[in-house]
């Protein structure tokens, strides 16, 4: 990445930076109401979410991060994000090309029967093509994007500039998300992700906890192919969780299907262990078969065995009605500060788990969502960081059952 390209990501990334902070004091200082503040706020998200798509890289996933801390950010700023995808445009083949021929040590059709040289997806940190094997075997090959290390390196250290000012000079609101410990985590992941031997010792563990379940396929992978900057894995083809018309042609009827995606990510929530922490929908496919396929572990989160107790504990309590039970484990795993009422909790559980299947037609549930999350902000509960990534499995999921339960409801009523 040249020095040139270097200041003016860097700059664009700091003016926008310090135009937020500037309008943010100036709304404090001048006690603006409420309602000029959602207004603001909507302007914030709109302006983060442009540049965001303008400079990709690394401040995508920092959108994405965001977009699932509902509880300390504002409902206008996560209005404008919250539908971010880690999607941009893919590289030059010649880039890719030399990227291969280094890692592999040869030309790349000294390893490979053909590989069609236009993506067919391209994040911010990884592409992955569709190539052959000498055999005959088709395979997905991921490489890492060229210049990444350089721009990353680069949005990282904005980024501690950002932080570094506001902590020291800019009022952030009460409650607000905390930004050193975002960029902690940030950084955390973002190194994991960089780093392609551990996805491949990632996708070899879920391999290992999946290969007695039925209905469930994690794609093999090339390990003597596979590097830090390059991973190979089997090509499996399969069905998009919202493709109605692709679904409704298996021979698995989808009742069954969201039980094996049930059987698949609860354990993972509930259970010691990692957990697969990105399951959109170009990570989470069903086969031909009815399988339901797993690709993607670059990123993943890890539940401890004290958690995971805590959590099964919560969800008995929560089918049983048990609501101070459930509200003592939410004290437990730190969702709930240090002034919060419990029987206030207790209350809030009691009226959200009241909804009858039947009321889910008639609701926006966009809506819903939004005014549960006025609803939380305005209750001393924050997500803990260590469940950050855990939120975002488990809401994405529930937005796929929301999308299949309304449909099914609204054919059988």
């Amino acid at each position: 990445m040249k020095s040139k390209s270097k200041l003016k990501r860097m700059s664009k990334v700091l003016s926008m930076a310090f135009v937020i902070f500037i309008q943010i004091y100036w709304y404090k200082v001048r006690k603006k109401p409420e309602a000029d503040w959602e207004k603001l706020w909507e302007k914030i998200g709109r302006r983060f979410r442009k540049t965001l798509f303008e400079l990709e890289g690394l401040l995508i996933k920092i959108g994405q991060l965001l977009s699932i801390r509902a509880d300390v950010l504002p409902n206008g700023f996560i209005r404008q994000i919250q539908d971010l995808t880690d999607q941009v445009p893919p590289s030059k083949w010649e880039e890719i090309e030399g990227i291969l021929k280094a890692e592999w040590g040869g030309p790349v059709d000294q390893f490979l029967l053909s590989i069609d040289q236009k993506a067919v997806a391209s994040a911010s940190i990884g592409e992955v093509y569709k190539g052959t094997l000498k055999d005959g075997q088709s395979v997905a090959i991921k490489v890492q994007r060229p210049n990444i290390h350089s721009i990353i390196k680069t949005d990282l250290r904005t980024l501690s500039i950002i932080i570094w000012f506001a902590h020291h000079f800019v009022p952030i609101p009460k409650g607000f998300i905390n930004l050193k410990v975002l960029f902690k985590e940030l950084k955390e992941v973002v190194v994991q992700e960089l780093d392609f031997s551990q996805e491949k010792n990632n996708l070899l563990f879920f391999q290992e906890r999946f290969k007695d379940v039925a209905g469930v396929k994690v794609p093999d992978v090339y390990s003597e192919m596979s590097t830090s900057k390059v991973l190979v894995m089997e090509w499996i083809d399969g069905i998009k969780l919202t493709d109605e018309e692709g679904l409704s042609q298996l021979e698995v009827p989808k009742s069954e299907l969201a039980e094996r995606l049930i059987n698949v990510f609860l354990p993972q929530w509930l259970e010691p262990g990692m957990f697969h922490a990105d399951p959109h929908l170009g990570n989470v496919l069903v086969s031909k078969e009815g399988q339901i396929v797993l690709l993607d572990f670059g990123m993943v989160g890890e539940i401890s065995k004290k958690d995971a107790s805590y959590f099964q504990a919560l969800i008995e309590g929560l089918l049983s009605k048990n609501y101070s039970k459930s509200v003592e484990c939410l004290i437990q795993l730190g969702f709930l500060l240090p002034e919060a009422d419990p029987r206030t909790i207790e209350r809030l559980l009691a009226e959200l788990l009241s909804f009858q299947p039947a009321q889910l037609k008639e609701m926006d549930l966009i809506a819903l969502k939004l005014e549960m999350n006025d609803m939380i902000q305005a209750l001393p509960i924050q997500v803990p960081t260590r469940f950050v990534f855990l939120g975002r499995s488990f809401i994405t999921m529930k937005a796929y059952f929301a999308i299949w339960q309304k449909r099914m409801i609204s054919l059988t009523l």
